[in-house]
């Protein structure tokens, strides 16, 4: 009988294996050397300091902090409608699911009757 440890090195295994896996590492490889995908990225990670900056300089609701959170949502969407990035995310979700999966069934082993895991 296999240990913990091997069951463990078997399922990682499994798992890296997966078709979805070698998948997702194209689209990544891919989205690295897509200059419109790098440039909405930067776009995205600017827009994020700007308005990260903006919380330390304006007060909550401010027409200014609005403003900024709302240049940094439209540059997110740019990044997150770009045919690669959704295309990320789907196979992305194709390859959690069984670690959401084996992580429901995990915590179950800890639930008792009266408390649920926290």
């Amino acid at each position: 009988m296999k240990d913990i440890h091997e069951e463990i090195d078997s399922l990682a295994f499994s798992l890296k294996e997966r078709e979805c896996m070698k998948k997702l590492e194209l689209i990544s490889s891919k989205m690295e050397n897509d200059l419109e995908v790098i440039q909405l990225s930067s776009l995205f990670s600017k827009a994020q300091m700007e308005y990260s900056d903006g919380l330390k300089h304006y007060d909550e609701g401010s027409i200014e902090l609005k403003e900024l959170y709302h240049s940094m949502l439209i540059a997110k969407n740019n990044l997150d409608s770009h045919p690669l990035v959704v295309e990320y995310y789907d196979v992305l979700q194709e390859v959690n699911e069984p670690l959401n999966y084996l992580q429901f069934n995990l915590l179950s082993l800890f639930k008792n009757k009266l408390h649920s895991c926290k």
